[in-house]
């Protein structure tokens, strides 16, 4: 299994698990929570099948108001 990591700044790279684990955690997601799905989404990686999951299991708790949208 190959783990998404998207750099984010010049000397930083999180890994997607790490940016879902936080969404999570903190019940909140932010607008640069939104582009770092897109650059993962619009990656020459594909993501694999348990990275869907996450992000799908993210959408679903966006849709159904249990995250707070801030920034």
């Amino acid at each position: 299994m190959t783990m998404m990591i998207i750099n984010v700044a010049p000397f930083a790279a999180v890994s997607l698990a790490q940016v879902i684990k936080r969404i999570l955690g903190t019940g909140t997601i932010t607008h640069d929570d939104e582009v770092f799905f897109q650059k993962a989404m619009l990656s020459e990686t594909p993501l694999d099948h348990e990275e869907m999951d996450q992000v799908t299991k993210v959408y679903y708790r966006l849709q159904m108001g249990l995250l707070k949208v801030v920034d």
